[in-house]
Formats: C-alpha cells, structure tokens, sequence
C-alpha cells in the first residue's frame, strides 16, 4: 500500500462530512470503558451518516476511514497500523477514529483491540459479504457496545420532512399535516433514501435493489448457498407472511408440493440468517416454559414497510401493516440486537394478544388493529383482557389508526389511541 494513498484517504473524509446531518434519536452512552461502538443494523438505514453526525459533535481530532474506498485496494493487515502512525503526524490533540467496512480488511479485529488498548475513543460500521454488523461487534471478542440503527423511526421521518411539533400539537392544526405524514411513512417505511425520494417509481427500484443486495450479497455470497431459488423464494414467501405466524411444517409442504428441491439444514440457514441481515425479525408466543416458547410457531415482521409496499401482494391490508409498524418500534426502543423481550399471547380459548414487551421486571401488553368496530370489537377486547389477567396486569392498551377512547372493563383499564400518537411518545 502506497503510503501516499493511505494519507490522502484520511485526510479526504475530513473534508467530505456532510453539511446537513439528520439528528438521529440512537444515543451513544458516554463510557470510559475501553470498547469500540458499533453501529448494527441492516444496509441503508443510515449507519455511516451515523457516523459523520457522531464526528460532528466531537472536539477530537477525527480520523474517518471509509475501507471501501478505491484507494485503499490492496490494504492488507500489516498497514493497519500506520493508520496510527500517519493520524498522529497529520493532526494534532486526542484522536477519535471512525472506521465505515473495516471487515475488509483481513485480521482487523487485532488492529482494533491495539486501539482501545491505548485508550483511543472507536467508533465501527458496515455491512458487507464478507461480515454482517452483527457479526463486527461478536468479532471484537466482548470489547464493543453496540448500538442498534434501523431505519427512520415516524419521529426521525418527520424530522427529515422539517416538520417540528411543538407541546400538545394534537390540539392544532398541525395535527392533519401529522397524520397526512404518517399514511405516506405507514406506505412507504422509513429507509432514508426511499424517504428523501419523492418519485414513486425510483422507490421502487431502490427497494428492489435492497431486496437483491440483501440476496446476492447478504446471503448467496457471504453463505455460499448455492440453491438460489429456494432462497428467492424464501424471501419472498416471508415477505407476504408478514404479521403472520410462520409454520416450518406447512412451509415444507408448500415445497414439496411445488417440486422445489430443499433440505432442512438449508432452510433452517437461511431462516436464522433472514434474521441476522435485520430483513425479518421474529417473535414467539409467550410461555412460562422455556422449551414450549422455542417450539412455539414465530409471528414474522419486517424491517421495513417498504418492502410491503412494493414486494408484498398484502399491501392493502393496513390492519397487519400497523401491527408491523408496532413491532418495529417496539423493538427500536428495546434498542437489543436480538428479540429477548417481545412475545405474543395465546389463551388456551385461542384468545390472542398481538404483543406482550417486558421491560425488567413490567410487562406491558398491546392489542393492535385498523380500527374498533362492532364486527371485531370483542374479539379485541377479549385477547387483550385475557393478556391482562394472565399476566395480572391493572391495563392494557389498544393501538388503531386513528380512534382514541378510554375504556373500563370490570376492574381493567384498557387505553385506545392512534398509533401516530403512540409512536411520537417519548
């Protein structure tokens, strides 16, 4: 590696920060802790602008590398550490580095871990073939935090529309031109480039393109999987069942039915790994028993909406799409890698109760639908009473489009707001 290649990168990406950086709502814990923060999260939701608003904010020196960068071809572990050594010759006072695809580099992790040895604030992303974000903070063998960034949550969507809310807006007008923003944000999801494009048919293609990366890149060449249909095909059939409990048994049938060759070891595979690159996310019914919950059938929800809106022949039905909505933000403020907290309810009556969330030692419990009305007002109620009693609760709550009510049930109270409302709550 050309030492002048390597100098010219580190000094270019001071230069090139943005000028306008969106505030994003993911808080960075100030430790003194010798960790590395990593950024986790699937492609395009915003992890490297993360970065750029992070080194923005800081007095330090910041030393921001971009790995996939055409001059660095060819960097190999060995020049790792000049980066050190050329960082502290170009600028002066206490370092920060930033480092976008470091994964590309062979034996990375050693060079990290020299780093934080010495005391030196580190902040990593990326995504790639070669290792998911995920996967980047296990690699660092318990010497990161990291920090979960999905794309826009509604709060974040309507700060890119510089919209502000002032205190009790809901009671002004600002309330239609809120809720006008929340259909576009219930059709189109939050991924910032597909946020910031207003023409429909290039949302599109940038959704079918995350679709294809998260495939090829994602999956076929980072797994090495080599029945490329059974992948499609997987992807596809997860995205339709979204909001939707997932029967590996029926999905097996489904197969074989359709002559699509398979095996088990493959679909269980690309299952976990749909999970890992942060497509679909999974939640089991809740059970006291550890082994009765794994067994469970899992509810599948997507990442995204816009997925929904363009790969999915269900995006029309708005009652699943909202619940989607709620499992994203659910597990956005849990701020966890993986699904630990977030289950479904079944009664032994086949009552059901969309979510149950514990917080600690709380537990919350929240029933979702398009609207209340008297075909499907007592099935709601019903579920959700059921989760309170279960789980000996004094309330719960229902979220819909747009209706708000309180109402008391025997010695329950069961709260109804907008699900706009509720997703702009702190």
């Amino acid at each position: 590696m050309e030492p002048d290649n390597l100098k010219r990168v580190i000094l270019k990406y001071k230069e090139l920060l943005p000028t306008e950086i969106l505030k994003r709502d993911v808080e960075i814990l100030s430790s003194k802790l010798d960790k590395a923060n990593v950024i986790v999260g699937p492609r395009r939701s915003g992890k490297t602008f993360f970065l750029y608003d992070i080194v923005k904010g800081k007095k330090s020196s910041p030393v921001l590398i971009n790995f996939e960068d055409n001059l660095l071809v060819g960097l190999k572990r060995e020049d790792l550490s000049k980066i050190l050594d050329y960082s502290k010759e170009l600028f002066e006072g206490r370092l920060t580095f930033y480092f976008d695809e470091i994964q590309n580099v062979d034996k990375w992790e050693n060079f990290i871990i020299t780093l934080l040895n010495e005391h030196y604030e580190v902040y990593i992303t990326g995504s790639n073939s070669k290792l998911l974000s995920k996967e980047i903070a296990s690699s660092l063998r318990g010497k990161s935090l990291s920090y979960l960034m999905l794309p826009f949550s509604f709060s974040e969507f309507l700060r890119a529309k510089k919209i502000t809310l002032e205190k009790n807006f809901e009671y002004t007008d600002k309330v239609y031109k809120v809720k006008k923003q929340f259909s576009i944000f219930m059709k189109y999801g939050g991924f910032p480039e597909i946020v910031f494009t207003n023409q429909t048919m290039l949302k599109n293609k940038l959704i079918n393109n995350y679709f294809d990366t998260v495939l090829y890149k994602d999956l076929v060449d980072r797994l090495q999987i080599k029945n490329i249909k059974l992948l499609e095909i997987t992807m596809n059939h997860m995205i339709n069942l979204f909001s939707n409990t997932f029967s590996i048994v029926a999905y097996e049938n489904y197969l074989k039915s359709n002559k699509i060759p398979y095996s088990l070891e493959n679909l269980y595979i690309i299952l976990k790994s749909l999970q890992d690159v942060f497509l679909i996310g999974y939640v089991k019914k809740y059970s006291k028993s550890f082994k009765k919950m794994e067994l469970s059938k899992s509810k599948i929800y997507l990442f995204d909406t816009g997925y929904i809106q363009f790969l999915s022949n269900e995006f029309k039905d708005y009652g699943r799409i909202l619940e989607n909505i709620v499992f994203i933000e659910l597990f956005r403020r849990k701020g966890d890698i993986e699904n630990k907290s977030i289950f479904y309810y079944k009664s032994k009556e086949e009552e059901e109760c969309d979510f149950v969330v514990k917080n600690n030692n709380k537990i919350e419990v929240i029933q979702v639908t398009y609207e209340m009305n008297h075909k499907n007002r007592k099935r709601e109620i019903d579920g959700l009473l059921s989760a309170i009693k279960f789980f000996k609760l004094k309330e719960g709550t229902i979220l819909t489009y747009d209706q708000e009510d309180e109402i008391n049930i025997e010695k329950y109270k069961i709260k109804i707001k907008p699900i706009w409302k509720w997703l702009l709550e702190k």
